[in-house]
């Protein structure tokens, strides 16, 4: 179990090694037989014990000074199992849309109230759009994917989200009245996709349509980008009923009544 231990965070290291000791155990541990395995000093070892169990990543066992993996190990564990599912999915029907249409296009999620870019196939325009995969953004407002998400709230929780979060503006395209980004959202739910029109970059177009899994909730969402030369205003309605149709077909697969 023991290993080169990184300098840049032992301590992160020590945790690790101790959730795997737990891990590949078919019992709960004791201290002392924790300390024997990971060779952490006692008190170091108990703070780290402590504090993942503060975190619910590890559980305090029925018998006194025994230990054992927590619940949240489980949830972390099926919500990247929602991930890893919605790219396996995804994945060549994003293909046959970049293929058709020659643009960027993206697969995104909310997770933990950000939204993150999971899954990218850069167009031919050799131009980075959004961001790298695993790139989050905290503003919803000023991104289609973001558009969707609030479009699927309910009016008392999208008034929470976005008083926590506000309505700057990135560019000087960016929607920035509440009422005038209401009356966006209302566009959205009715063509189905949301539009983004140089609100997150300057010079950058996109369309994006919902994702649902089987339980018919909001899964992730399907985007189509490109820089303002190639994805003119005339392009938005044709574009944007690709996504959905592409979007349609991945719910189906994702299991959507």
């Amino acid at each position: 179990m023991m290993r080169k231990k990184s300098a840049s965070a032992p301590a992160v290291d020590r945790a690790l090694d101790v959730i795997e000791v737990l891990a590949v155990s078919d019992r709960d541990l004791s201290l002392s037989e924790i300390i024997k395995t990971v060779n952490i000093p006692r008190q170091s070892l108990i703070r780290i014990l402590n504090t993942l169990c503060d975190r619910g990543v590890l559980d305090r066992a029925e018998q006194r000074g025994f230990y054992r993996l927590g619940m949240k190990l489980l949830y972390l564990g099926n919500r990247l199992q929602d991930k890893i599912t919605l790219r396996s999915v995804a994945w060549p029907f994003m293909q046959e849309l970049a293929e058709k249409t020659h643009k960027t296009i993206e697969l995104s999620t909310l997770d933990r109230d950000q939204l993150i870019l999971i899954e990218q196939i850069e167009g031919t325009e050799g131009v980075r759009l959004y961001s790298r995969v695993g790139g989050v953004y905290p503003y919803f407002h000023a991104l289609a994917v973001g558009k969707i998400y609030l479009a699927h709230m309910n009016p008392e929780k999208r008034r929470n989200v976005l008083d926590k979060i506000g309505l700057p503006a990135v560019t000087e395209h960016t929607i920035t009245n509440m009422d005038k980004l209401e009356m966006e959202l209302l566009k959205v739910r009715e063509n189905g996709y949301a539009f983004e029109d140089q609100e997150l970059r300057k010079g950058v177009r996109r369309v994006t349509a919902p994702i649902y899994g089987f339980r018919n909730d909001l899964a992730g969402c399907i985007g189509i980008a490109a820089t303002i030369f190639s994805f003119e205003l005339e392009h938005r309605e044709d574009l944007g009923v690709m996504a959905v149709q592409t979007a349609t077909k991945i719910s189906y697969r994702m299991g959507k009544p």
